[in-house]
C-alpha cells in the first residue's frame, strides 16, 4: 500500500481508544471477581462502604502508574522501585514476583470452588490441596512448550465470565430484596468500623493489575492521549460491573446461603435464570476460565522473575530460557514454591474458603510494597526534575494512606509473616550486594 495515508503495518497493528479500553477491562477484571460474593458474605453487605473506599484508594493507584507511564521508560513497580534504591528494587521486585506466584494458587482455588458444584469431595482440605499440586505440575509441564491455545480458552472463557458478571450486575436487581440486604448488613460479630475495614485485602486483590496497563503503551496509537483516557474508562467500568455484582447478591440470599456457595455467580444465575442448567454452564465456564488463566498468570510471574533475576535481584536459575524461550528452571522453581505453599494449607486444614482469604491476604500484603515505592519514586522523580506537581503530590499521598491502611485488614499471623519477611529480605540483599562489590573491587 502507498499513498500520504498509508500507516505502518506495525502502527496499523496497535489499538485505539476502544482497544485500548478493552484491553485495560481484560487485565482488571477476571478470575479475582468470582471469589467476591463469598469472601464478602463472612461480614455482610456492610462490605459496600469497603469496596467504594477501596475502588477510591485503586483509582489513585491506578492514576500514579499513568503519571509513571508518561515520565519512566520502564513504569513496571520493581523498576520504579530500584529508581530510587537498589535495596529497595530488590526487595520489591522479590515481593512482586512471589507475591503474583502466591496469588496464582488463589485463582486455582477459586476455580475449583466452582468445580465443587460438580465434585463436593472439592471441599475437603486434603482432596482440595492434592488437586491443587497435581495441576500446579501439569501446569508447569504445559507451559514448558509456551501458552498456545490455553490464550484462546482464556479470552472466551474470560469474555464469558465477564458476561455473566455483567448480567448478575443489571438483571440481579429484579431479585433484589431491601429487606434481605438490611438483615445481611454486618454478620461479622464485630463492630462497624472493624467490620468495613475487614475486607480491605480481598477487595484489593481484585484491583490488582492496575499497573499492567502503564505498560501497554508500545501496543496503543498516540498512548500519550490514549493511555489515561481508556485506563480510567476501563477501571470504572470494571468498579462499576464489581459493586453492583456483588452488593445485588446481598439482597439475593441470607449470608449463610452466599458464604457456602464458592460458586456464588452460578447461584445468581441459576436464580435469575430459573434454570439450574444455567447455574451448571456458568460454573462450568467460570471454572474453565480461572483454571486456564492460571497458565498465563503462571508464566507472566515467571517473566517478571526473569527480568528481576536479569537485574541481580533473583537467583540466576529464572534467567534460564529453553528452545521455545520460556524460562523452563523459574517454571519448576516457582512450581516447588507453589507446591510448598499448598502442602501448608492442606496441613492447615484450609478449605476453598479459607484457602482462598489466606493466600490473597499474603499476596495482598506483599504486593503493597512495590505499590507503595511506586508512588514515591514518581515524587522523587519530580524533585529531581526541580517539578513541583500538586496533583502528583495529591495522588501518591491518597494512594499512600490507602496502600497503608489497608494492612489494617489481616491478622496478626499474616501480618508477622508479612513484616518479617519485610526486615530480613533487605537485609540479605544488602548482604549479596556488598559481597559481589567486594568480589569487582578484588578482581
Amino acid at each position: 500500500m502507498s499513498g500520504e495515508n498509508a500507516q505502518p503495518k506495525s502502527e496499523a497493528k496497535k489499538l485505539g481508544m476502544i482497544g485500548a479500553t478493552f484491553l485495560i477491562i481484560s487485565s482488571l477484571a477476571g478470575s479475582g471477581v468470582i471469589a467476591l460474593p463469598q469472601q464478602l458474605a463472612f461480614t455482610g453487605s456492610i462490605t459496600l462502604v469497603s469496596f467504594i473506599l477501596v475502588t477510591i484508594g485503586a483509582l489513585f493507584l491506578t492514576l500514579v502508574y499513568v503519571r509513571a507511564g508518561d515520565r519512566f521508560d520502564d513504569p513496571s513497580p520493581t523498576a520504579l522501585a530500584t529508581s530510587i534504591s537498589p535495596i529497595i528494587g530488590a526487595q520489591c521486585g522479590f515481593f512482586y514476583v512471589y507475591g503474583n506466584l502466591i496469588s496464582n494458587v488463589s485463582i486455582l482455588i477459586a476455580g475449583l470452588g466452582y468445580l465443587a458444584m460438580f465434585i463436593p469431595e472439592l471441599n475437603d482440605p486434603i482432596v482440595l490441596g492434592v488437586t491443587i499440586i497435581v495441576l500446579i505440575w501439569v501446569f508447569v509441564a504445559l507451559s514448558l512448550r509456551g501458552i498456545g491455545i490455553i490464550s484462546q480458552v482464556v479470552s472466551i472463557t474470560v469474555t464469558l465470565l465477564l458476561i455473566a458478571v455483567a448480567l448478575t450486575s443489571v438483571l440481579g436487581w429484579f431479585e433484589f430484596n431491601p429487606g434481605q440486604f438490611k438483615q445481611n448488613w454486618n454478620v461479622s460479630g464485630e463492630g462497624d468500623g472493624s467490620a468495613i475495614m475487614a475486607g480491605f485485602a480481598i477487595l484489593i486483590f481484585s484491583y490488582v493489575g492496575v499497573e499492567s496497563v502503564a505498560t501497554n503503551a508500545a501496543q496503543i496509537k498516540n498512548p500519550h492521549k490514549v493511555v489515561p483516557v481508556a485506563t480510567i474508562i476501563g477501571f470504572l467500568v470494571v468498579a462499576v460491573f464489581y459493586i453492583l455484582s456483588t452488593t445485588v447478591m446481598e439482597g439475593m440470599f441470607s449470608a449463610k446461603d452466599i458464604q457456602e456457595a464458592p460458586a456464588s455467580f452460578a447461584l445468581s444465575m441459576e436464580k435469575i435464570t430459573h434454570s439450574p442448567s444455567v447455574g451448571q454452564i456458568v460454573s462450568l465456564v467460570m471454572s474453565v476460565a480461572c483454571i486456564a488463566s492460571f497458565i498465563v498468570w503462571g508464566l507472566n510471574s515467571v517473566s517478571a522473575a526473569k527480568t528481576s533475576a536479569d537485574n541481580g535481584f533473583l537467583p540466576k536459575a529464572y534467567t534460564h530460557v529453553n528452545r521455545f524461550n520460556i524460562p523452563a528452571k523459574g517454571l519448576v522453581i516457582n512450581g516447588v514454591i507453589m507446591t510448598a505453599m499448598e502442602v501448608v494449607l492442606m496441613l492447615m486444614g484450609s478449605n476453598i474458603a479459607e484457602a482462598f482469604n489466606v493466600s490473597v491476604t499474603i499476596s495482598v500484603l506483599l504486593l503493597l510494597f512495590p505499590y507503595f515505592w511506586s508512588g514515591m519514586a514518581l515524587i522523587k522523580q519530580d524533585r529531581m526534575e526541580k517539578k513541583i506537581s500538586k496533583s502528583n503530590l495529591f495522588i501518591v499521598t491518597v494512594s499512600s494512606v490507602f496502600i497503608i491502611s489497608a494492612f489494617a485488614s489481616a491478622n496478626v499471623e499474616e501480618l508477622l509473616i508479612v513484616l518479617g519477611m519485610a526486615l530480613v529480605v533487605p537485609g540479605i540483599y544488602a548482604v549479596l550486594m556488598n559481597t559481589q562489590v567486594v568480589q569487582v573491587d578484588e578482581e
